[in-house]
């Protein structure tokens, strides 16, 4: 590849001078000849400006980072895809990496360092005391999917809603007796389920049982552990509403170890219609939640931040719309 040097000997001026064409400086003041000039030795020699070079010598490198819990968890694929395609759009590149991958110190690296302008966090494994302490260096970082109290920047989607929908679903199938494995009760979404779950049995007239909940983290491994506990209460409860797919397998699991089916025995619902919900036995009842527009607009609000055209009193962004993707994982209960 060309150098800027080498396009400026053929074209017999100073490279500054090409810099500044390339550059479009309006305050360069030259002959429309030797513009020509300049412009026709940089398409002969097929010249392309190093934009990597270009932005660090004004600061920036057009990177965000993103933090997720594990690559092997679904749910992220499509929030992903959504700050690729948002970032793409405003001209930046996305770096993804897990905590899993890189743990907690070096997640933050990049960010400290330099090497991104912006981070996504959306990782709910992440203790929101180490999150209050990364507001403390001022770089820009944005919550996606979480809340932590004292930190305005978030996008999150509508979690009250979203389990208030799979808990009525569940007692319009003549469901009462309805266990909620949540996910990790310290963190927003978690506690936010949880209350959408509660406000549905409430606005049902179904009474609430703490027994029937079992917090959990958001793994399969986890998920299996609480429908074990669930299993073993002298009465099981009939529906289950898991916090999200990852837990809703590890349930489905620990069901069937049991030698019980779903749903006959006991019905199962979920949050995030991940890809392989439909091929699961039985294809599993979900609640899709807008991962895509989740990714896409904390990318944007991102943005605004590194540039500093975000007010004082802007706030974090709640993404309403949860939907009931309707299939064979809920039915009656076995008594009805």
């Amino acid at each position: 590849m060309a150098t800027l040097k080498e396009v400026a000997k053929l074209a017999k001026v100073d490279p500054s001078v090409v810099s500044r064409v390339v550059n479009n400086d309006p305050a360069l003041n030259i002959k429309t000849e030797t513009r020509k000039r300049i412009l026709d030795a940089i398409e002969k020699m097929n010249y392309r400006p190093n934009l990597s070079a270009r932005n660090l010598k004004k600061g920036q490198s057009k990177m965000l980072g993103m933090i997720i819990p594990d690559f092997s968890n679904p749910v992220y694929s499509s929030m992903i895809h959504g700050a690729e395609d948002q970032a793409a759009h405003e001209g930046y590149n996305l770096l993804v990496y897990s905590m899993k991958q890189k743990g907690l110190e070096k997640s933050y690296s990049p960010l400290l360092e330099g090497q991104i302008e912006g981070l996504l966090i959306a990782n709910s494994e992440i203790d929101n005391k180490e999150i209050l302490e990364l507001k403390k260096t001022k770089k820009p970082f944005i919550l996606v999917n979480r809340f932590v109290p004292g930190i305005d920047n978030y996008v999150v989607a509508n979690d009250v809603l979203g389990a208030k929908l799979a808990t009525k679903h569940l007692i319009d199938q003549g469901h009462h007796l309805i266990a909620h494995i949540s996910g990790p009760l310290f963190t927003g979404t978690g506690l936010n389920r949880f209350q959408g779950y509660r406000e549905g049995l409430q606005e049902k007239n179904v009474d609430f049982s703490p027994v029937y909940v079992q917090e959990s983290k958001y793994t399969v491994e986890s998920g299996y552990e609480s429908m074990q506990r669930l299993l073993d209460l002298p009465t099981p409860p009939t529906a289950v509403f898991a916090s999200n797919i990852m837990i809703c397998l590890g349930a489905m699991k620990a069901i069937h170890d049991r030698g019980l089916s779903v749903p006959k025995d006991i019905s199962i619902i979920g949050v995030h219609d991940v890809f392989f919900a439909s091929t699961l036995q039985p294809p599993l009842t979900t609640i899709e939640m807008p991962l895509y527009d989740m990714g896409k607009e904390a990318v944007k609000k991102l943005i605004t931040i590194i540039q500093g055209d975000e007010g004082e009193n802007e706030r974090g962004i709640m993404i309403d719309g949860a939907s009931l993707i309707l299939r064979s994982s809920t039915s009656p209960p076995p008594f009805s």
